[in-house]
């Protein structure tokens, strides 16, 4: 029955005005279900990759700390040299944060428009579904 629904999700995606191609994947990107009537199967998959590429990278991004420790937060202690700035952290030499898997962030939708199409991903654990639409 759950096959049914997303079956008919999709189906209904697909009959949409403006829609050019529904993609259900895994979160790797590997394909189970599409809906491209009349794109080839090549550019479809080569949305899926960017798709799951994309959700990877700003998965990775989100999921960074952005509050530091309490200490961090205290105000500089006021020395002779009150008029210099605190010390500033340097954003190129800090690592940046590895390619994750897509479940440890927040993400839960992901939008790219471009001047031919928009890709509207929906990010899940295991999941995406990708939606491709004519840009207006």
């Amino acid at each position: 029955m759950e096959d049914e629904s997303i079956e008919s999700i999709v189906e209904q995606l697909t009959y949409t005005k403006g829609v050019v191609g529904v993609f259900v994947c895994t979160a790797d990107g590997v394909p189970i279900r599409d809906s491209f009537q009349n794109l080839d199967r090549s550019v479809a998959m080569a949305y899926v990759e960017m798709a799951s590429e994309c959700c990877r990278r700003a998965s990775a991004l989100f999921s960074t700390p952005i509050v530091r420790s309490p200490a961090s937060l205290k105000a500089p202690a006021k020395d002779a040299g009150e008029g210099e700035s605190p010390k500033k952290t340097d954003p190129a030499k800090e690592k940046p944060p590895t390619g994750g898997p897509i479940m440890e962030s927040s993400l839960e939708l992901l939008r790219i428009r471009t001047r031919l199409n928009e890709v509207i991903v929906q990010c899940h654990k295991e999941f995406l579904l990708v939606i491709v639409q004519e840009s207006d």
